[in-house]
C-alpha cells in the first residue's frame, strides 16, 4: 500500500548512473534524509541494480518521481491565445500535434500555462509529448520491482525546479535576466533557458560525457574503458589533463556549436540575450569545460551547485553525498515535486 507522505523519492535512472534521493519535506524546510548512487555495468543489471539503489534508502510505501530525456521525447514551449486552465486542456491535444513529428496515436502528453500577458491577451505554454512505448517501458520496470510511480517529468525540467529551489534561497542572483542552465551527463546535455525563473527553451543536445570518453579513444588509440579511466584520472592530475586536452577543446567547440545555435534562435525572437550560463553534471574535468566554453562562447559561465541550499539529515554522511553535488541536480528536481 503506497501512502501519501511528506517524504519525497527522486529516481534518476541515466545511461551510465542510477541515481535516488530521499527528501522531507516540512514547513518551507526540504531536508535531504538518504541518497545513493550506482554505476550500471550492464544494461541487463538495471533492474536488479534500482531495487537495491531503491532499497537502500528504505524507499519501500512511498511512489517514486521519475523522469525522461532523449530523441524520445519532445517539450516546446509556445504562445497561444489567452485561454483559462480547463479550456488550455480541452485544447492540447488539438494544439500539440502541430509541434511533434510523432502520431497523437504513439504518445503521452500534457502542458501546462507558464505565463499569461493580459494586455497582450496571449500566454507562454510549455507541451511535452513522449513515445508510449518509451514510457511503459520505464514504468513497467518500476512496476517489476514492486514499486510506484508517483508522477513522472522531463530532465530538463527538474533540473529548472532544482535551480529555481537554489535561486528562490539566494538574494544576490539577478531574477530579471536571460540566463542558462547547462546538466552535462553522460549521453545527453540538458540546456534550459530561462527569463527570470520561467523556462522558455528546453533541449537535450546528444554531446555529453560519454562523446568526450569516446574522442579521447580515438585520438589515445586506446579502448573506451582505458579512456574513461584517464579521462577521471585528467580531473585530478594535470599531466593526464594536458594529454587528453586537444580531444576535450574537440568535443566542447561542437557543444558550443550547439549551444550557441539555441542561444541565437532564442535571441532572434528579439526579446534579450543570454547573459549567464550555469554549468553543473557530472564531469570531473568540469572547472575546465567551464573555461573552455566560456572561451567559445564569450559569456559568463559559473558553476551551479545542486546541494547548495539543501539541509541534511543528522546521520547523513555529507561529505559522500558532496562527492556527487554536480550530479544531482535532475534527481534534487525530482524530489522536490
Amino acid at each position: 500500500m503506497f501512502k501519501k507522505s511528506n517524504l519525497k523519492i527522486g529516481l534518476d535512472l541515466g545511461s551510465a548512473y542510477i541515481k535516488a534521493v530521499k527528501i522531507e519535506h516540512s514547513n518551507n524546510h526540504h531536508l535531504i534524509k538518504d541518497f545513493a548512487i550506482a554505476k550500471i555495468h550492464s544494461s541487463n543489471a538495471i533492474s536488479s541494480l534500482t531495487k537495491d539503489i531503491l532499497n537502500r534508502i528504505k524507499a519501500q510505501n512511498i511512489s517514486l518521481n521519475i523522469s525522461l530525456s532523449g530523441q524520445n521525447i519532445v517539450c516546446r514551449y509556445v504562445n497561444l491565445p489567452l485561454l483559462e486552465e480547463e479550456e488550455f486542456k480541452n485544447a492540447l491535444k488539438f494544439e500539440i500535434v502541430k509541434y511533434v513529428p510523432f502520431s497523437i496515436d504513439d504518445i503521452f502528453f500534457d502542458g501546462c500555462i507558464l505565463r499569461k500577458d493580459l494586455q497582450q491577451n496571449k500566454m507562454l505554454v510549455v507541451m511535452v509529448a513522449v513515445k508510449k512505448e518509451y514510457l511503459l517501458q520505464r514504468i513497467n520496470l518500476i512496476k517489476d520491482i514492486n514499486y510506484e510511480v508517483n508522477l513522472v517529468g522531463v530532465d530538463s525540467l527538474a533540473l529548472v525546479d532544482c535551480f529555481n529551489f537554489n535561486l528562490s534561497k539566494r538574494s544576490n542572483l539577478p531574477t530579471n535576466k536571460s540566463i542558462a542552465i547547462l546538466n552535462i551527463g553522460n549521453s545527453f546535455s540538458n540546456l534550459n533557458i530561462l527569463e527570470g525563473n520561467i523556462p522558455v527553451l528546453s533541449r537535450d543536445i546528444r554531446i555529453a560525457g560519454s562523446e568526450i570518453t569516446s574522442r579521447i579513444s580515438t585520438d589515445l588509440v586506446c579502448d573506451l574503458e582505458t579512456a574513461e579511466r584517464i579521462k577521471l584520472q585528467a580531473g585530478l592530475d594535470e599531466e593526464q589533463l594536458q594529454k587528453i586536452k586537444p580531444s576535450l577543446e574537440n568535443v566542447l567547440s561542437l557543444l558550443a556549436q550547439e549551444l550557441r545555435i539555441s542561444f541565437d534562435y532564442y535571441e532572434s525572437q528579439g526579446i534579450a540575450s543570454v547573459e549567464k550560463l550555469y554549468l553543473c553534471g557530472g564531469q570531473l574535468l568540469i572547472k575546465i569545460i567551464a573555461d573552455i566554453l566560456s572561451h567559445y562562447l564569450g559569456i559568463e559561465i559559473s558553476l551551479f551547485d545542486p546541494l547548495e541550499e539543501f539541509e541534511f539529515y543528522n546521520d547523513l554522511n555529507i561529505e559522500e553525498i558532496k562527492k556527487y553535488s554536480l550530479q544531482m541536480a535532475v534527481v534534487l528536481g525530482l524530489a522536490l515535486r
